[in-house]
């Protein structure tokens, strides 16, 4: 059944690619690869294989992928292909069948990975089939076909010489050598297994010899060694100097960041994650299903599984770190870590699915019994309810009444021309027929600036169109959202230990000193804060001009210091660190106050130290109540507001609320602006049920 349904998605995903490969216009670099290929064509042709070792079109990447092309495009007429810049648009046309025969290579190469992948995971396989990054950059004239499937075959083979033994480990090597000769972004997963493999089989420290030590690393040492063999055989390009070529085409990367090519998209570090919460977004009439959001976010599920395979979850983390930090934000690079997405995000539904069975299955076993309250609950009840009736009242009308009130607005298209009958019951009466069917949704288009002066019913299409709509900023929401509580929760703990230490003296004046930036209002702190940026005369501008002249950096940065994203982003964290941190201070030092010094004085005499102390007596102590306090700052952070619009930050730094608020609210678009704020609510009302069940979070608010 496996072998079946493995075939079957490698049927699917042959379908795709065959159509993507029909239908796709040409791409950036496209014309560069086959170029190469084509130049390994004429040299198999004439029979001068001697020139293998001098071809390599574009020498910062290795040569194995080209030469696959002009293995295939040999039996061909020859062709040429202009030299044009890296930087050049798109090659209006290319010679064919070259071209189609190119991208045929690709594709077979995508549907082996997964194929591949598919007899591991069926699932995961049908995943990366359908995933339109990989039908795409699989389909094209890239140098993503072949490492893609090495580098699956890296970690499949070495999953598999775990169990089975050294053949497997050493297919693994081969495997990584050849990714090597391909893409040198795919070693990546090379880079995973060896962390997983030094982690599994470390020795225990007490007994950490040398012969030890040797026994540990020997095995990797030799699958290293194993792998750059085979990878200097598969490059020819390399023979006649291994040394220099390898230099000049590794170090080429660094210097090609630093370009001004580079440096004018001016890609946020997090751009990998947005592009991975997001389909393709150009030719999307040649994909059939478009589904990668949903797929990541299963893997972001999958990824805090406790019994999914660790070498996954390394082989994500590692390569999602590199994109992070590496400076090209390239798509095509998404490929190196879909193979991990895909497995983690089947992993995920698996379980849920297995979760349903279960419930499924023990239907028989429910009887649901109504449990009445008893005459002293009712007696009960009735003394109480005078006393509770004007705090539910006042949620009602402050709280419940105003989220399904926006919720109807989003289900219709109020504007400023219309906002006089909205407001005098129109967005009710709207909802109602809507809803009961009585009239047709019609679609919002040109919202703010259309002459109608009646509210009309939408339907759920504006909520449809925010969630396929905010891939983007919701990537940046996250990793806004873990920096920021990241940083306050580093340095108020710290803070809080070190006031917490027995010897410090005027500890209620340093707590009163760190407390005022949160007495400050946020809106006030956000002002001081654009005075220190402010690019001209702003404090910090003139703080740095007397060293401006000597640091070129410097000047630059001063110039503009809202004007790159990432120093932006660095700017706006200091910014949220400095009014964040004192309520994380605080709620630790209330935390600290209720553990006893016996058991930190039994801890260190029973031989425990600082980290362990820490670990197994402080934490677990004051988790109960830090985590509420972690949860409160994340759902701030979230909703961060008054930084990002008095600082201004560039695109794409921007959070849902001041997107709701100043291209759509600010507009008089307020049916946008609303639907906008029901899925805000929505995603944070499934992260803070989903943290709580992970972290058991209300189980502090009584010890608090």
């Amino acid at each position: 059944m496996r072998i079946a349904a493995a075939l079957a998605v490698a049927a699917l995903a042959a379908i795709l690619r065959l159509r993507a490969v029909a239908l796709l216009p040409i791409d950036y670099d496209e014309d560069d690869y086959l170029r190469g290929g084509l130049e390994y064509a004429a040299a198999i042709q004439r029979g001068d294989w001697a020139a293998l070792t001098q071809l390599n079109y574009r020498p910062e990447h290795p040569a194995l992928h080209k030469l696959a092309y002009g293995l295939a495009l040999a039996p061909f007429p020859p062709a040429t292909v202009p030299d044009r810049p890296t930087t050049a648009a798109p090659a209006p046309s290319l010679p064919q069948p070259h071209l189609y025969v190119a991208r045929l290579v690709s594709a077979f190469f995508g549907t082996l990975q997964v194929l591949v992948l598919a007899l591991i995971s069926p699932v995961a396989g049908l995943f990366l089939a359908i995933s339109t990054w990989a039908v795409k950059y699989t389909s094209q004239a890239m140098l993503e076909g072949i490492p893609s499937f090495t580098s699956l075959l890296v970690v499949a083979c070495y999953a598999r010489g775990r169990i089975r033994g050294w053949r497997w480990l050493a297919l693994s090597g081969a495997a990584l050598g050849l990714t090597a000769a391909s893409k040198y972004l795919y070693c990546v997963a090379g880079a995973a297994v060896a962390v997983h493999w030094l982690a599994s089989t470390a020795p225990r420290r007490g007994a950490r010899s040398k012969v030890a030590l040797w026994r540990w690393l020997r095995p990797v040492l030799l699958w290293a060694v194993l792998a750059v063999a085979v990878f200097a055989a598969a490059d020819p390009y390399l023979w006649p100097d291994p040394v220099g070529r390898l230099r000049d085409s590794v170090f080429f990367h660094p210097y090609y960041t630093q370009s001004q090519a580079v440096q004018s998209l001016n890609m946020p570090f997090w751009q990998t994650l947005a592009l991975l919460f997001s389909s393709v977004p150009w030719h999307r009439s040649v994909f059939l299903v478009a589904l990668d959001p949903l797929v990541t976010l299963l893997a972001a599920i999958g990824l805090f599984g406790r019994k999914e395979p660790r070498l996954w979850v390394t082989w994500l983390v590692v390569a999602a770190a590199f994109l992070l930090v590496w400076p090209t934000k390239w798509p095509q690079y998404l490929l190196c870590l879909l193979a991990p997405v895909c497995y983690l995000g089947a992993a995920a539904l698996a379980r849920w699915v297995a979760m349903l069975e279960r419930a499924w299955a023990a239907r028989g076993d429910w009887h649901w019994r109504p449990a009445w309250p008893s005459s002293a609950s009712w007696i009960g009840l009735r003394r109480a309810l005078p006393w509770l009736i004007p705090g539910l009242a006042a949620a009602g009308l402050l709280l419940i009444y105003p989220m399904i009130y926006q919720f109807a607005i989003s289900l219709t298209d109020l504007q400023a021309t219309s906002i006089r009958d909205g407001v005098t019951g129109g967005v009710w009466r709207e909802v109602w027929l809507g809803l009961t069917g009585q009239v047709s949704p019609v679609t919002p288009s040109a919202l703010g600036h259309g002459p109608a002066t009646r509210v009309h019913y939408a339907g759920p299409g504006l909520l449809a169109q925010v969630l396929l709509s905010i891939d983007e900023v919701l990537a940046f929401e996250i990793v806004w959202t873990v920096l920021a509580v990241g940083t306050q929760a580093a340095l108020g703990l710290g803070v809080a230990l070190l006031l917490n230490r027995r010897g410090v003296r005027f500890t209620g004046w340093w707590r009163t000193l760190y407390i005022l930036p949160w007495a400050v209002p946020e809106f006030v702190a956000a002002l001081s804060w654009s005075h220190i940026l402010e690019p001209r005369f702003g404090w910090l501008r003139l703080a740095t001009a007397p060293w401006a002249q000597q640091a070129p950096a410097l000047a630059r940065a001063s110039a503009g210091w809202m004007a790159r994203t990432d120093q932006a982003l660095l700017l706006l964290l200091m910014a949220a660190l400095w009014y964040g941190f004192p309520f994380m201070c605080l709620a630790a030092s209330a935390g600290l106050r209720m553990i006893p010094h016996e058991l930190h004085e039994a801890a260190w005499m029973d031989g425990a130290g600082a980290w362990t102390r820490f670990r197994y007596v402080t934490w677990p102590l004051l988790a109960p109540l830090l985590v509420p306090a972690l949860l409160i700052r994340a759902i701030g952070a979230f909703n961060q507001f008054y930084l990002f619009v008095v600082l201004r930050p560039p695109h794409p730094l921007a959070t849902l609320a001041t997107i709701s608020y100043t291209q759509f609210a600010s507009n008089r678009q307020y049916a946008v602006s609303a639907a906008i704020n029901t899925v805000t609510v929505a995603i944070l009302l499934g992260l803070v049920l989903w943290f709580e069940h992970k972290s058991r979070a209300s189980e502090g608010l009584t010890y608090a």
